[in-house]
């Protein structure tokens, strides 16, 4: 049982700070909100990001590392004006 414990702090956490800096970089509380912390019945701990906006997704792209070495990502709604 303490495994089990120790994997939903652990994914409760990251998903904390993930939530924490999806706010930051302009991801609504609401859909920062739906990112939540999970354990699979094996006790592995995981991370659900649920589903975010185009806006946000874009924002939460341009806010990784990686993605700043390669241009900012172009819907293909934008592409037809």
């Amino acid at each position: 049982m303490d495994v089990y414990k120790r994997a939903w702090a652990e994914a409760d956490h990251v998903a904390d700070l993930l939530r924490a800096a999806l706010v930051r970089v302009g991801v609504p509380e609401a859909e920062a909100a739906r990112v939540r912390g999970l354990v699979a019945g094996s006790g592995h701990a995981y991370v659900e990001l649920g589903a975010l906006r185009m806006g946000s997704a874009v924002k939460l792209c341009e806010a990784l590392p990686l993605a700043r070495h390669s241009a900012t990502p172009v819907l293909p709604a934008d592409a037809f004006g």
